[in-house]
């Protein structure tokens, strides 16, 4: 039986445009080699996640617009429920703009999708109940978001009520949103997800393991820390590890943050050792790095699979158990 996983947070359209190089220069005009629409933000969790074999369902909002539609219509054909998903009358979807370069450097250019503030659904109470993890991040918490952080602290609530596994990846939008709800957020989660830039900026330590028993302290009894070309630290109440990273040829990073974190979910929920999340969280990062865009454009399974194999990994063999 599939593992169900719930997210929380407006669902975002990402419009994908490779250009020669960054930055811009005004005046200084380039062509773009594509302009594509894909699923972003949350949307790259729930395709990698929807992939590796969860069931998930996206609790969220997207606006009354073509942009929104697209997203819903690409997430239901990668499998994921988003029959939950509300549709404000005369909202739009939150969406940014992704400029990559030829050296895989990227920004984003975006806005919250303008709407009336949504309302705790009642239904999503028993959606949170039957979950077997819920997973969340600082974007989910911006203000202007129609999925508000008060709904997003209501749906942890519920979660852990019920012993449901909850994971919150910090990002950089919790450092510009209310911090009461940061802190709420990561005292509510049983998975606290973090590069070591931002563990190091929210704890006021530069060394992962001590940022991570901090975290620890508020509530997480996982710390996961990502750490780019070295690889992740994950770190439980008794233990930790560091994972080393797979080399590949970086050609965008946008979206790999998120599709680490779906199999970091993935690892958890299917009970896998510390060592053997990171091998595949890692993994899935890597293969996410050569792919260029987000959404639909993310790895599929059978290449993280042989990711895997090409470094002495059996995909089938990482689902062993915890001792």
């Amino acid at each position: 039986m599939k593992s169900r996983v719930i997210t929380l947070g407006d669902l975002v359209a990402d419009l994908i445009v490779p250009i020669e190089k960054l930055p811009l220069q005004a005046q200084q005009h380039q062509r773009a080699r594509e302009i594509t629409l894909e699923a972003g933000g949350t949307g790259n969790f729930l395709v990698i996640a929807a992939r590796l074999g969860l069931e998930v369902t996206a609790l969220g909002t997207v606006g009354q617009d073509y942009y929104g539609q697209q997203v819903l219509q690409m997430l239901a054909q990668e499998g994921v429920d988003v029959t939950p998903v509300v549709v404000p009358p005369g909202s739009q979807t939150t969406t940014s703009i992704v400029l990559v370069d030829d050296e895989a450097q990227h920004v984003f250019v975006g806005r919250f999708g303008p709407g009336s503030p949504l309302s705790f659904p009642s239904p999503w109470r028993e959606i949170i109940e039957q979950a077997d993890g819920v997973f969340t991040t600082g974007y989910a918490l911006h203000p202007s978001s129609a999925f508000t952080p008060e709904i997003v602290l209501t749906c942890l609530e519920i979660a852990r009520q019920r012993n449901i596994p909850t994971f919150f990846d910090l990002g950089p939008a919790a450092f510009i949103v209310n911090q009461a709800h940061v802190q709420a957020s990561i005292a509510q989660s049983t998975v606290f997800l973090a590069t070591h830039e931002e563990i190091s900026t929210w704890t006021e330590l530069d060394d992962p393991l001590q940022a991570a028993r901090q975290i620890q302290t508020h509530g997480p009894s996982m710390v996961i820390i990502k750490m780019g070309a070295a690889g992740c630290m994950i770190v439980t109440p008794d233990n930790h590890v560091q994972v080393d990273a797979f080399r590949v040829k970086v050609r965008d990073t946008a979206g790999a943050g998120d599709a680490f974190d779906a199999a970091c979910v993935y690892g958890y929920v299917q009970e896998f050792l510390p060592e053997q999340i990171g091998a595949l969280a890692n993994a899935v990062g890597s293969s996410s790095v050569t792919k260029l865009g987000t959404g639909t454009r993310l790895p599929q399974k059978h290449e993280i699979e042989q990711l895997l194999r090409d470094n002495g990994h059996s995909f089938l063999q990482v689902s062993q158990h915890r001792n």
